[in-house]
């Protein structure tokens, strides 16, 4: 089995209009060296498979069809040690 940390974010010319509302709540919670805030998803994926090759291939697929929107999102990902 091989486990897959995925995240997703907007691309840095997207407004963030979730992140800018939780830098304004933390700044008014008494953290002003806040400066900005970027929202994203997070996912952690278990493949029953043991490829490494195979499952990079089908988290690449599942970024592009499922978990993001690639007009306006980028992913990274990671194979998490078991």
């Amino acid at each position: 089995m091989i486990r897959v940390h995925v995240l997703v974010h907007l691309k840095p010319d997207i407004l963030d209009a979730e992140g800018q509302v939780i830098a304004q709540a933390v700044v008014a919670a008494g953290h002003p060296s806040v400066a900005s805030v970027r929202a994203g998803k997070s996912f952690h994926i278990n493949f029953n498979s043991t490829d490494r090759a195979e499952v990079e291939r089908e988290v690449e697929r599942l970024c592009r069809e499922a978990l993001a929107n690639p007009l306006i999102e980028s992913w990274e990902w990671t194979v998490e040690a078991r």
